[in-house]
């Protein structure tokens, strides 16, 4: 393609990078460059970005230093607890949660028996960050990716300081994303992916330059808030309280201990559950800040005995509290060798801000394209999605689950009907037919595949100016999993495998709105056979969320046939990450390639292409947060060559 004039600005070369590498360069942007950057930063710096597991989960976390630093996030990571660590080679080694600091959200982990070879990326500056300063995330989102490889973003410094004392990007994060690396394009380490908000602009780090702070006490096995010696631990879980105002007639009754922890002080002094907590030394007990307060001053005044004093059963309680803590600060460990190594003055690009901006040439050729699919569905339900024609065809291609019945478009003003050719169940696929063929559309011959994770793509827009996202890995099998049809129903195999027993239908599930009963025994599926209670959940594992299904079943004596509209399983979730629109059916192909597009589900369908204009496939599904699906160009040309032989005279 040829390149918008304004990617040309005052550029000058390379420049120096982290351990003598290239860089982008300082006096100007430009995207082909940026490009080339991006790709070479990814490569050095992917083999050391770890899949960690132990304790029933998964997270991501960046090595820093050949002796086997680990950084990662404190929400994640227990002190001294075991975990292994997967390098995205496959290699499996071993790790020691160290230090966590729950207040700044950072921990490290320890690998054990270090091998020779063993990857790292140096630990850079947040503190020298430029808003609008390029930056890459790699880490491995929890469900679907592909095996080992971290998933690629790319986005902007945006700021410092909200929350307080994190760091502000525009690369989006997800689930299992957090304790990833943040990524400059000197390919060194100046965040870790920590936190999100509901809006998409909330993505938080926790800035490098915390964890050089803490370093001695990262590399302990313990739980700390501040710089120093470790803040010592009663050992009771407690209500949170209020500290009372100052011109408040009545002060509050102290701290309740809803728990205390075996084997640590309180326990030992006899404390007990439901015990109120009046009074450490000389410091009132109103909130879990006093008791801290209190804690960290008895060590700093060397007190040996706590005196406490308590409220039980009514009783005004005072006991004293052998207080065995850890007085001296952490002792000294050296920073990695790599820390801090000399990187070029950081420079931030405003044309970060709207790079679909600057590709408005392409994108107005490439939107030839896109057209909009109206059609209906039950309960008079009219959706819109869209399409992609095929140049010199009367194929139009779109996402079958939103294709109904009657699909029409527009063109030119009026309204041209369309009729469903083929669907292709697996992938989600339909193949449409309009009455004349189009002028402009997809070339099939002209398409990309394999495209290397962090390269940038285009999904156009015919009534905007379109998403440029970034590639976040190689193709993988999405299985199915979230898109499964849910009825709503609690399963058990009836006689000696005479069907599917429902012992409980829920009020919000497909089966309740069809009018099944507890007690009704499911003998068949459409023309699936019910024996047990397994078979009715692997249908429901292939079944379309939004299928009509034909449900045969047995009630008293009864045989009844009821059609059954299926639905989504819900979430029931309150995270941020679940707080988006996703697609209704958004896993379940056969081959898929990520990207981090924030696409809407109504804008799936449409076309994804390369800066090159080459046709890299279909915006299938917007999958999470983070990653949109698009179905590659090989099995769109595979539909589309099947069904012209099939019509051709």
């Amino acid at each position: 393609m040829r390149w918008n004039s304004a990617f040309f600005l005052l550029l000058s070369g390379l420049c120096g990078a982290c351990a003598g590498q290239g860089g982008l360069a300082a006096e100007g942007f430009d995207l082909p460059q940026l490009q080339a950057t991006i790709l070479e930063t990814i490569d050095r710096v992917q083999p050391a970005v770890v899949l960690i597991t132990g304790r029933g989960s998964s997270f991501s976390g960046v090595i820093v230093s050949r002796e086997g630093h680990v950084l990662s996030v404190a929400h994640a990571v227990e002190p001294g607890a075991r975990y292994r660590v997967i390098l995205p080679d496959g290699r499996r080694l071993r790790g020691t949660g160290k230090g966590a600091n729950p207040r700044a959200d950072a921990a490290l982990i320890q690998l054990s028996d270090v091998p020779d070879d063993l990857p790292f990326v140096p630990m850079g500056s947040s503190a020298a960050l430029a808003a609008n300063q390029p930056c890459i995330g790699l880490s491995y989102p929890g469900g679907q990716r592909a095996d080992r490889e971290p998933i690629v973003r790319f986005g902007r410094i945006v700021g410092n300081g909200r929350p307080r004392g994190m760091l502000q990007s525009s690369v989006l994060m997800e689930p299992g994303d957090s304790g990833g690396p943040l990524i400059d394009l000197n390919g060194c380490v100046v965040g870790i992916h920590s936190r999100i908000g509901v809006s998409m602009d909330r993505n938080y780090e926790v800035p490098v330059d915390v964890y050089r702070r803490f370093w001695n006490e990262l590399n302990r096995e313990q739980l700390f808030f501040e710089a120093g010696p470790p803040t010592p631990r009663l050992g009771v879980r407690t209500s949170r309280g209020r500290r009372p105002r100052e011109d408040a007639e009545e002060q509050s009754q102290g701290l309740e201990v809803l728990d205390v922890v075996p084997d640590e002080m309180a326990a030992a002094a006899g404390i007990q559950q439901g015990d109120t907590l009046l009074r450490i030394e000389d410091t009132d007990i109103h909130t879990s800040a006093d008791l801290r307060e209190a804690l960290i001053a008895a060590r700093d005044d060397g007190a040996q005995l706590l005196h406490v004093a308590l409220i039980r059963d009514e009783e005004m309680l005072e006991i004293e509290i052998p207080f065995e803590v850890e007085r001296e600060a952490a002792p000294e460990v050296a920073l990695p060798s790599s820390d801090l190594p000399e990187v070029p003055e950081p420079k931030g690009f405003a044309e970060l801000a709207d790079v679909a901006g600057q590709l408005a040439e392409l994108e107005a050729r490439l939107d030839d394209a896109c057209v909009q699919i109206t059609s209906g569905f039950d309960d008079d339900v009219t959706r819109t999605i869209c399409g992609t024609k095929v140049r010199g065809t009367r194929w139009v291609l779109s996402k079958s689950s939103e294709v109904g019945e009657d699909p029409r478009t527009t063109v030119d003003g009026e309204t041209v009907p369309l009729s469903v050719q083929q669907r292709d169940a697996t992938n989600d696929l339909v193949l449409l037919a309009a009455p004349e063929p189009h002028a402009s559309g997809i070339d099939l011959t002209q398409t990309t595949a394999g495209l290397a994770a962090g390269t940038f793509v285009l999904s156009p827009d015919d009534d905007g100016e379109g998403v440029v996202s970034v590639v976040g890995s190689r193709s993988f099998r999405s299985q199915k999993w979230e898109s499964r049809g849910f009825l709503g129903v609690m399963p058990g195999t009836y006689g000696e495998n005479e069907g599917a027993i429902l012992t409980q239908v829920n009020d919000d599930g497909a089966a309740n709105r069809a009018g099944l009963l507890v007690g009704d025994i499911i003998t068949k599926l459409n023309d699936t056979i019910i024996r047990t209670q397994n078979d009715l959940r692997s249908f429901l594992a292939e079944a379309d969320p939004n299928a009509v299904i034909e449900a045969t079943l047995l009630r008293e004596e009864d045989e009844l046939v009821k059609s059954v509209v299926l639905g989504s399983a819900p979430t029931g979730s309150s995270h941020a990450a679940d707080q988006v629109a996703k697609s209704g059916r958004r896993d379940g192909f056969s081959e898929v390639v990520p990207h981090d597009a924030v696409l809407q589900p109504d804008e799936c369908g449409g076309p994804l292409y390369s800066l090159d204009g080459e046709l890299l496939g279909l915006n299938i599904a917007r999958h999470s947060r983070v990653r949109s699906y698009v179905l590659p160009a090989a099995m769109l040309k595979e539909l589309v060559d099947t069904a012209t032989a099939a019509v051709a005279p």
